[in-house]
């Protein structure tokens, strides 16, 4: 961590010794950096997970889905940044191993529609990190449900022409956001009570 903490206060003189940026914002670039270097070590392990399951192209699909439906439709967020990485890589992992099982269709079509219907209805839900107002409500529920009508779209279609796995990625894309979702729901209702509680 001291390593780090170097090199990100070693570039951010440079920036500034070359006129890059303004002194005064160095606090807001150097928060800038660290989210960028958190991403970076995100990404580099989600892509370590998928190649050691032999997996890359799978978890490039459902991260297509996931990602946007995640970013507008809200869903659970760790307390710590260790806490999230680690919820982040084990869910990866959870989420590309059930991917690799053989479902049933019509348990797969019925797991589709009760994930479309927690989204539909339950999103988007906010967070410690990102409280939002009516209007922003407004908005993201108007964008979590487009992106849901496009993606089982792109699934019915892809069932019609016989592409059942890129389908099926899609759909795993939404029971992720799905779930992730309802454990932000489970979990704000927990620590609600808990804080009545006490």
């Amino acid at each position: 961590m001291i390593r780090m903490i170097s090199w990100k206060e070693h570039m951010i003189e440079k920036l500034v010794l070359y006129n890059i940026i303004p002194e005064e914002e160095t606090e807001i670039y150097t928060f800038g950096m660290e989210c960028l270097v958190l991403k970076l070590i995100h990404c580099i392990s989600y892509f370590g997970i998928a190649a050691c399951l032999g997996m890359l192209p799978e978890l490039i699909v459902i991260g297509c889905v996931l990602i946007p439906l995640r970013r507008s439709a809200g869903g659970y967020h760790a307390k710590t940044r260790t806490g999230c990485y680690l919820f982040s890589c084990f869910y990866v992992f959870i989420i590309l191993f059930v991917s690799k099982a053989v479902i049933n269709q019509y348990m797969w079509w019925g797991a589709l529609a009760l994930s479309d219907g927690v989204i539909f209805f339950m999103s988007p839900v906010d967070n410690d990190n990102k409280k939002l107002d009516e209007k922003e409500t407004l908005y993201y529920r108007k964008k979590s449900r487009h992106i849901l009508i496009l993606v089982n779209i792109g699934c019915v279609l892809l069932t019609v022409f016989h592409f059942y796995k890129t389908g099926s990625l899609l759909g795993y894309g939404i029971y992720a956001a799905a779930f992730l979702l309802l454990l932000q729901k489970i979990t704000a209702k927990i620590n609600k009570a808990t804080v009545n509680y006490c």
